[in-house]
């Protein structure tokens, strides 16, 4: 029987060609015995848009595409303090959004999938309501208790979290759709707004404070959630696609998704590892676009 993973983004249409670049490596590293779902979570994605997405993943008889609709969102009950998007809150409806399913996939736009994460469709969440990657930005902080926002008192005192270290980055984050559904685990995350009014990491921070008093979560390695910059050379990029070519194994990669967090994009051509992103990119159709 073959596997089934579906996979959810949260994005508006201005952001939409970024997504469209993480779905141009998901298709690139994808397992042909699976089977993918997309699905895009949005107050509106152009209809321009979502055509050159269906033609991207036209050839690609495992992978099918969906848009849904948020109707009568109201971003006022969010709290914004950085350069981050409402529609990264979006990601709360998903357990109510998809009941059909027993697991999902929550992947950011800003991000790389550079190898093959079929097993993801079936790895055991050991009772837990989802699976995510540790933080090592928020960890070292808590760790070396030396900032003056990022305390120890702030995650386990304001966000009640029972062990701040086990905090975890919501980029890449596997629901248990089935057992979040059973406790409501939405109206949870609704609830939990109105008393964090003010999450230093806006809804990852709501997140982390509903998952880990509700069932915990079940934290993986990093390499599915690479928030470590390194520096990626054009050699290491021939080799990749060397090793692409002819067919060859890419478990001993460093990374199986890498994440480029923080303000700076590589689309804005500030970073070190910003060629990675641009091999993917160049396989979307909004790559003109993205670099014009």
């Amino acid at each position: 029987m073959m596997n089934f993973l579906p996979i959810v983004f949260t994005c508006d249409d201005s952001y939409f060609k970024y997504t469209s670049v993480v779905i141009a490596s998901l298709l690139t590293n994808q397992n042909k015995d699976c089977r993918y779902e997309i699905n895009i979570i949005s107050e509106y994605i152009s209809q321009e848009n979502q055509k050159l997405a269906e033609q991207q993943i036209s050839k690609f008889p495992n992978f099918s595409l969906k848009f849904i609709t948020l109707e009568n969102f109201d971003a006022d009950k969010f709290y914004l303090n950085s350069y981050m998007s409402v529609s990264t809150y979006y990601r709360f409806y998903i357990p109510q959004l998809f009941p059909q399913y027993e697991r999902i996939l929550y992947l950011d736009s800003d991000l790389i999938v550079d190898a093959d994460i079929s097993e993801l469709a079936s790895i055991d969440f050991e009772e837990r309501l989802a699976i995510c990657s540790p933080s090592p930005f928020v960890i070292d902080k808590i760790k070396e208790g030396k900032d003056k926002v990022f305390t120890e008192t702030y995650f386990r005192n304001y966000l009640q979290m029972p062990d701040p270290l086990k905090y975890f980055n919501a980029g890449v984050m596997l629901y248990n759709l089935k057992k979040m559904n059973e406790i409501n685990i939405t109206e949870k995350l609704f609830g939990a707004l109105e008393t964090i009014k003010e999450p230093l990491l806006q809804d990852q921070d709501i997140l982390n404070s509903v998952l880990s008093r509700n069932g915990g979560i079940k934290l993986i390695s990093s390499k599915y959630n690479m928030t470590k910059s390194y520096r990626i050379t054009a050699k290491r990029i021939f080799l990749e696609n060397m090793k692409e070519f002819f067919g060859l194994s890419k478990k001993e990669n460093w990374f199986y998704i890498y994440h480029y967090v923080g303000k700076d994009k590589p689309w804005m051509g500030k970073r070190i590892d910003g060629l990675l992103f641009e091999k993917y990119a160049k396989k979307s159709p909004f790559f003109k676009e993205i670099f014009s």
